[in-house]
């Protein structure tokens, strides 16, 4: 036996603190490796949540080596923390349940393919991209360039629509001309096809259609409905902005001749 395996042998506590290095390289590793793998399959720039997702899993299981090893530094084994932390398990449960159940759900966000970086979606009242998505909260900014911290919790328990995954990215505006002003439908279809026109590289040909939704003694419902070839927030608004001033001129024309 050599003087160091001697040594070893009389201070047991280095070959744990050799395990533990040994599983602190395995992880980075193991990172390093899985992201370079993951970023030559998809042949991906900028990290998308699979990423994130190996990101803060590896902060997790960093998380946990450091507290072994806190627990190895005061000579704790597992199996002693294990026995006296029962007593107390059940409140510590309690009081970090919501802590835990985000976590969880921010890794199946990240880890899913429902939502992903870069998603034009709405929730509730809000809507927004997805600029990042953490253990705790997803953040999404809005059309206002405001940022909304949304919990993970109240994401995943939220009806969703993601207009990102919409794979024909159809778009609508309803508006209400009162029927004393109303006008012949196949004149304002066309009057609105043309404001589409103008953008005829950006909207997919043949998608636009104008629709009586409902009829009443002094109202008409309409709703008009195109679909972007590829979505983008900022196309649509524009588009729709041009839209509504095209109606707008619609009904004061009518005013006017009425």
């Amino acid at each position: 036996m050599s003087s160091i395996e001697s040594w070893i042998a009389s201070h047991p506590s280095v070959l744990g603190y050799k395990v533990f290095a040994v599983l602190l390289i395995a992880i980075l590793v193991g990172r390093a490796t899985g992201i370079w793998l993951y970023r030559k399959r998809k042949k991906l720039k900028n990290p998308d949540n699979f990423i994130l997702g190996l990101n803060n899993l590896t902060y997790v299981l960093m998380s946990i080596w450091l507290f072994f090893i806190f627990l190895h530094v005061f000579g704790i084994t597992i199996k002693e923390f294990f026995t006296s932390i029962t007593i107390i398990a059940a409140a510590l449960a309690i009081v970090f349940k919501d802590y835990i159940l985000n976590g969880l759900n921010g890794m199946i966000l990240m880890f899913g393919d429902s939502i992903q970086i870069g998603d034009y979606l709405k929730i509730g009242e809000h809507r927004g991209r997805i600029e990042n998505i953490t253990l705790m909260s997803v953040h999404m900014l809005s059309d206002d360039d405001d940022m909304i911290i949304i919990p993970n919790n109240v994401f995943v328990n939220s009806q969703i629509i993601n207009f990102s995954r919409n794979p024909r990215h159809h778009s609508t505006i309803d508006f209400e001309i009162q029927s004393a002003q109303s006008i012949n439908a196949v004149s304002l279809e066309s009057m609105l096809h043309k404001v589409l026109n103008q953008e005829a590289s950006l909207v997919r040909q043949d998608s636009a259609k104008l629709k009586v939704v409902e009829f009443r003694k002094d109202l008409v419902h309409y709703r008009f409905k195109f679909a972007l070839k590829e979505y983008d927030p900022k196309v649509e608004s524009s588009i729709k902005q041009s839209l509504w001033r095209e109606i707008l001129m619609v009904i004061n024309m009518q005013k006017l001749q009425s």
